[in-house]
């Protein structure tokens, strides 16, 4: 695997160059303490994005979450997770492209 390369935005130019490191760093930048939670979604989403090829947007990652986690699954719940740019963070975290919903 490659070294992870992000973007002026913290999105990997590579997802496949991804580790639970990149996370951690990205975490760290962004000033989120990722818990047993934060990992939940995160994988969940990478798992979403290498089935689809598409980063999960805010309404598939709440249905991601709900099969995943259902106290989760809520955009209420995973803006207290991961700020009010869920999904954007989402994938900063995760690796995965920019969603479409990010502006």
């Amino acid at each position: 695997m490659g070294v992870s390369e992000a973007d002026s935005e913290g999105f990997l130019k590579d997802p496949a160059t991804w580790s639970e490191q990149h996370a951690l760093a990205e975490a760290d930048r962004l000033a989120i303490r990722l818990t047993e939670d934060h990992w939940k979604i995160i994988l969940a989403a990478r798992e979403f994005y290498l089935n689809t090829g598409v980063s999960p947007s805010m309404r598939p990652l709440v249905n991601v979450a709900k099969q995943v986690e259902p106290r989760l699954g809520s955009s209420l719940m995973l803006a207290k997770l991961f700020t009010s740019n869920t999904s954007k963070v989402v994938a900063q975290l995760s690796g995965t492209p920019k969603p479409s919903d990010c502006v």
